[in-house]
């Protein structure tokens, strides 16, 4: 991490690197979680990764630069808030596919909630883009949705569109999409009185009376194969330390409206890179073309304007 106190360079743009960061580490995840999400409930992988995100608290921890903070209180509250946001966009998500939710609908809607965090930025965070930004954002969203894993059905968009309806799984998948997006502003707000860290760490806590609720709660089968269980555990931490990168991201100056698409267009295509090496899974048409757009996207989101020069003020002799 970058001492949090140096301003940005615009040599070494951090925001743009943890970003990155950030949707590697997602991306590599999206890979590992394959199996635990296709053979445990929505409600056991949640356990299994508040689990592993143990490392990655600790790693926060113990930084020197957890510390740091000019509002704590405010920065360890909206930290909370944003784990108890995220949490419960998963819930949302689990309830949805509960309630026989249409994957093909309910997959892309939800990968789209940077639209949501894109909206707060602009009217509550007065983030001003320049015209090549505004472009990569909407280049973003339709990387999105192509490399959502349902891009086959955007080929008949009068049946996506007849899917649509007002019933119980399609209430949640909109709640899943609203709080992911939220949650995405809200870690903003946090790094803006705090450390990455430390905000880190309060996103974590808001994981565990989740757990405990759901433990509580939910008939969870906890017998697993070893294989599984660490596979897990692995998706699990690296997915918490793509969140820490996030915050970083935003601590170090990155604009909600841009970490948020930019991670979320680059995330999808590191998964679809590792399976074609690593699992043999192969991609059509419309993924290889979520593929490219991603990469325009990542590059037009990352093009800054620089500030306009103070005109030089010219010297008087006495």
């Amino acid at each position: 991490m970058t001492p949090q106190s140096a301003p940005t360079s615009r040599s070494r743009p951090w925001w743009l690197i943890h970003a990155l960061t950030a949707a590697t580490c997602w991306g590599i995840w999206g890979v590992l979680a394959k199996g635990p999400s296709r053979e445990l409930s929505g409600w056991m992988t949640q356990i299994l990764f508040t689990f592993a995100l143990v490392p990655s608290a600790l790693v926060a921890a113990f930084s020197p630069q957890v510390r740091i903070g000019t509002n704590k209180a405010r920065g360890l509250f909206w930290g909370f808030i944003s784990g108890l946001l995220a949490a419960a966009g998963n819930l949302s998500f689990y309830l949805a596919l509960e309630n026989g939710a249409d994957t093909a609908v309910a997959i892309p809607l939800t990968n789209v909630y940077p639209l949501v965090t894109i909206a707060i930025a602009w009217l509550w965070f007065r983030e001003r883009l320049n015209f090549i930004q505004i472009g990569g954002i909407g280049v973003a969203v339709m990387a999105i949705v192509l490399l959502s894993g349902e891009a086959g059905s955007l080929g008949h968009p009068g049946e996506f569109l007849r899917r649509l309806g007002l019933n119980a799984w399609m209430g949640y998948t909109f709640a899943a999409m609203i709080f992911w997006g939220v949650f995405s502003a809200t870690q903003k707000v946090s790094t803006n009185y705090i450390s990455a860290e430390l905000s880190y760490l309060a996103w974590c806590a808001a994981f565990v009376p989740i757990a405990i609720g759901i433990i509580a709660t939910r008939d969870l089968k906890w017998t697993m194969p070893a294989a599984m269980l660490w596979s897990g555990i692995a998706a699990g931490a690296l997915n918490g330390f793509g969140v820490i990168a996030a915050f970083a991201a935003y601590r170090a100056e990155g604009k909600a409206s841009i970490v948020t698409p930019l991670a979320a267009a680059v995330q999808p295509v590191v998964t679809v890179i590792l399976a074609l090496i690593f699992l043999g899974e192969r991609i059509g048409r419309l993924e290889m073309a979520g593929v490219v757009l991603a990469i325009i996207a990542a590059v037009a989101l990352s093009f800054e304007t620089k500030p306009a020069s103070p005109p030089k003020s010219s010297a008087h002799s006495s």
